[in-house]
């Protein structure tokens, strides 16, 4: 029994590497073919059925996302941030609208006025509530002078000093500066009415004269005051200024 056993034994020992010798062990490799495989219809409408089932997915995933983003944002910001913003946007308007009320004020000065108690009563007239009052140096006619006008050269003028002397007229001195220098002045009167008949007597006699008035600065009382655009105000002179001009004037 022990000689049977160990002869199957041997067998199968020498049957193993029976098998080894000639592959029976080694896995098989398949060749690589180049011909496309057949996709069955029935397959063809699984994958179809799968990509569908894919895509629905991915858009319901990406709608669940969005749906998240918009409740954090939500809960960031709560509503009655959006009600204040709205409220800040409408406080420009009305102060534009204020703007535009106080806008319909222009500035204006009128005069001038003999003194403080003159210009106080016209203010009263005139129902101003805030106004005031404004020293100017203003260019005033101071008077009228009659002259003879100034000759091309000093040897010219000295002939027409000559010749007005032969006519009687002593009283008389060249002007030394200004825009007619060189003339001779032949009276001064304080006002023009005068200065012209003066000036006519002297055409009578054979002497062209000529009237200049001679201007000087004297401070004058005037007022400042806002008003309503196209408001006219009576018995005095008056015109508009900048805006600024009131608002510096009133502080």
């Amino acid at each position: 029994m022990k000689a049977l056993f160990f002869l199957l034994c041997l067998l199968n020992v020498l049957f193993f590497f029976w098998k080894l010798h000639f592959g029976a062990l080694t896995p098989s490799v398949e060749p690589v073919s180049n011909i496309p495989t057949l996709l069955m219809v029935s397959e063809r409408q699984i994958a179809r059925r799968g990509a569908q089932i894919s895509a629905y997915l991915d858009s319901a995933a990406a709608e669940l996302q969005a749906k998240q983003v918009t409740d954090i944002l939500q809960r960031l910001n709560p509503p009655h941030a959006a009600w204040i913003f709205k409220t800040s946007t409408h406080a420009p308007k009305s102060a534009v609208s204020g703007r535009q009320q106080a806008a319909i004020n222009h500035c204006y000065e009128a005069g001038p006025f003999s003194d403080q108690d003159a210009l106080r009563r016209w203010a009263n007239t005139e129902r101003l509530a805030e106004f005031k009052a404004i020293n100017k140096s203003i260019i005033v006619a101071s008077d009228f002078q009659v002259y003879y006008p100034a000759g091309k050269d000093a040897e010219q003028t000295r002939i027409n000093k000559m010749m007005l002397k032969a006519k009687g007229f002593n009283d008389v001195w060249p002007v030394s500066d200004g825009d007619i220098k060189g003339a001779i002045s032949l009276g001064v009167f304080n006002d023009r009415q005068r200065a012209t008949l003066y000036k006519n007597q002297l055409a009578d006699q054979g002497v062209k004269a000529e009237i200049r008035q001679r201007n000087k600065l004297r401070d004058q009382l005037f007022i400042r005051f806002f008003a309503a655009q196209g408001t006219s105000f009576k018995n005095v002179g008056y015109t508009r200024l900048a805006d600024l001009d009131c608002g510096n004037a009133l502080k």
